[in-house]
């Protein structure tokens, strides 16, 4: 803004010739001795003048630090891709001190190095710079109100395009990434930049995938999933920017290996009352009739998302979950309950509250977007001391949030979305201290449990269209459990009445 005069109350003049050839005269009249370059170097070879705000400490990785093989091969197989490309490792395995790692490691040798981690909200910025000031970097905030962020990036960015700050680091939000500010911003950038994109499958939405900028030369995509559920457009432009998966580390490698926590798996089908069996064949035969016009009209495919959504609320929300919930905590009062979560659908969660808290006297609290950052951060460091029993929450823990010392989960709502549930289960196997097992507890609603009510319905097929993405989600909770066969013992029957035995892995439907 200075550069282009357009600052407000103040003026920029021409520096006038006279002086400009008076100030020329005490130029020096040899070059220096120094080796610009050279002085670079010391960024990573003595403690550095730490006067500029934003410039690094001594970049390394952190003294107590030991790489996992599986990290450090990871490292090794996206810069053998030219560092470009996903790696799509559990939920809790550590992407995030590989991807820092890869960093230092692409900072000494570019020796001059501008960094932007983007994270899908506004809690993860703070986790990010809290692990990336262990590596010596130092952080520019950039999100939230324009005016705490826009002039201090654009003054790093001004020194590092003059070469007087080697490295920058900036962490960012998904939003305020692809916001226009921010391209705007980024297009003075001069000089070698790397994009990291935490949880980057958010970044394939629509907007999002159309505002990514071309100037960064090097990119890496972090994911346990990085392909969209039900967006194949949304997959294939992530993929041509950020490249393809260059490292792969499932969670059942990571389980294997030792680094996440063994789980038992304990699946409960819960039937839908009289009034809402009756609300979800309404809801199911309007959804039969639009798919069979196989319409591609706008207004057909969003009243058919709409009666979906309505449909999974009403399936999310059945008022046998709350009973089986109690049933459940009650039967398992051989042990105080101790670092549980609860996942609840919108709504759900002002039933549930009163529930936990009032009818058994457990110590809870909700963790949802209505509680402010300082709030959340309070109710997790309370959570963690065991001071509260349990996090009511909806989806504000399923990225990010990190709780370690989670030791079971009750899911009353699900997604069939395979993102969803396969991060929401890696957040409940991370790792801590006396942490040897943890349980899952998934209520999981049906039409009914008769078998002759199941087979006379009209609706039978479009039910086990329904029932063959929810027994996905199932199968990919309990292939991994160490109650394997159990779990699948628990709905073996339903499967078998629809004949989706094969979704199980047991025969051909």
């Amino acid at each position: 803004r200075l550069w282009n005069n357009s600052t407000p109350k103040l003026s920029v003049l021409d520096f006038p010739v006279a002086a400009q050839q008076k100030l020329l005269e005490y130029k020096p009249t040899t070059p220096p001795h120094l080796d610009p370059e050279a002085l670079m170097d010391e960024l990573f070879t003595k403690e550095p003048d730490v006067s500029h705000p934003y410039r690094p400490k001594a970049i390394d990785l952190p003294p107590n630090l030991k790489l996992r093989d599986y990290q450090q091969e990871a490292i090794k197989a996206w810069f053998e891709n030219d560092c470009h490309g996903f790696l799509e490792m559990a939920t809790g395995s550590g992407k995030t001190i590989t991807a820092l790692s890869a960093l230092v490691r692409l900072a000494k040798e570019k020796k001059r190095l501008f960094i932007l981690i983007a994270c899908p909200f506004q809690h993860l910025v703070e986790q990010w710079d809290k692990e990336a000031s262990q590596f010596g970097f130092r952080s520019i905030f950039a999100y939230q109100s324009q005016r705490t962020w826009v002039d201090r990036l654009n003054e790093a960015l001004i020194d590092f395009n003059l070469g007087s700050l080697q490295i920058v680091c900036t962490i960012t939000t998904h939003d305020t990434f692809i916001s226009d500010v921010m391209q705007q911003t980024l297009t003075r950038l001069q000089g070698d930049a790397v994009l990291v994109a935490d949880e980057a499958h958010h970044l394939g939405a629509t907007k999002s995938r159309q505002n990514l900028p071309d100037l960064f030369n090097h990119r890496l995509g972090l994911s346990a999933t990085p392909d969209r559920w039900f967006d194949p457009e949304g997959t294939e432009a992530l993929r041509a920017y950020f490249g393809e998966t260059v490292y792969e580390f499932p969670l059942a490698q990571a389980i294997e290996t030792g680094y996440l926590c063994p789980y038992s798996y304990h699946p409960h089908l819960v039937e839908l009352t009289e009034g809402e069996l009756h609300e979800y064949e309404v809801l199911t035969a309007k959804i039969a009739k639009l798919y069979a016009r196989k319409n591609d009209d706008e207004v057909t495919e969003k009243l058919l998302e709409a009666l979906l959504r309505q449909r999974a609320d009403l399936l999310n929300k059945a008022e046998n979950k709350l009973p089986m919930l109690k049933q459940l905590l009650v039967g398992n009062q051989s042990e105080p309950l101790h670092h549980a979560l609860f996942y609840c659908a919108p709504g759900q969660i002002d039933e549930v509250i009163p529930m936990l808290g009032h009818e058994l006297g457990l110590r809870v609290h909700c963790f949802t977007a209505e509680e402010s950052t300082e709030e959340r951060r309070s109710l997790l460091e309370r959570f963690a001391s065991g001071s509260l029993q349990g996090l009511v929450a909806m989806k504000c823990l399923d990225e990010g949030v990190d709780v370690p010392g989670t030791q079971s989960a009750y899911i009353l709502a699900s997604s069939s979305n395979p993102r969803e549930f396969i991060q929401r289960r890696g957040r409940i196997l991370r790792s801590a201290p006396g942490k040897v097992e943890a349980k899952i507890y998934d209520l999981i609603a049906v039409p009914s449990l008769d078998t002759e009510a199941i087979k006379a319905s009209s609706l039978f097929e479009t039910e086990r269209k329904i029932l063959r993405r929810e027994l996905r989600r199932f199968h990919e909770f309990a292939r991994t459990a160490k109650n394997q066969h159990r779990a699948v013992g628990e709905i073996w029957q339903l499967a078998r009445i629809y004949n989706l035995m094969s979704v199980l892995g047991d025969s051909n439907d």
